[in-house]
């Protein structure tokens, strides 16, 4: 079934081998991205929310980005089913298409969206830190922040390492 959903993305990639551009060749530097600058930023994110000491925010740290990592393998799916609808309606009424900037933006927002979920699930079930409405929010662009960048080292990979069909 995944790999149906996966492939199904092409709609709003019309000019892109999906199959090519989401294959594990491709998807092992979008998540080197996402991983590295996950590490860092959400380390300061954890040392200033948390106060716990050093070694415990690392632990907290390398927790939150392997639950992360591991959701983004259905983070890409569920994104492009729940800006499906949206999609359409925005297609219609505006008159856009599918490889309309503002289709990608929202698929990076909402995988952002529930990267954060996923690290404030861990942060409160595993490590018992309560977060407010403020706090999930500031989370929230961190992950933000995060899939922009490995979105931007996939573009980079991409451009250097155009798909063949």
């Amino acid at each position: 079934m995944l790999p149906k959903v996966i492939f199904g993305i092409c709609e709003i990639l019309p000019r892109v081998d999906v199959r090519a551009a989401y294959s594990w060749y491709y998807y092992r530097p979008f998540l080197l991205w996402a991983i590295t600058t996950g590490l860092f930023v959400k380390f300061a994110y954890v040392r200033f929310f948390t106060r716990l000491g050093w070694s415990r925010c690392a632990i907290v740290d390398v927790t939150m980005n392997a639950v992360s990592s591991l959701l983004n393998h259905i983070a890409v799916p569920a994104a492009y089913l729940a800006w499906a609808l949206p999609r359409l309606a925005l297609n219609q009424a505006f008159g856009t298409d599918d490889a309309d900037p503002v289709n990608w933006v929202a698929l990076l927002l909402l995988m952002a969206l529930i990267s954060a979920i996923s690290d404030a699930l861990v942060l409160h079930f595993v490590f018992s830190q309560r977060l407010g409405q403020k706090w999930f929010w500031l989370l929230y662009v961190v992950n933000t922040m995060c899939v922009a960048a490995a979105a931007c080292g996939m573009y980079f990979f991409l451009v250097a390492h155009p798909p063949t069909a």
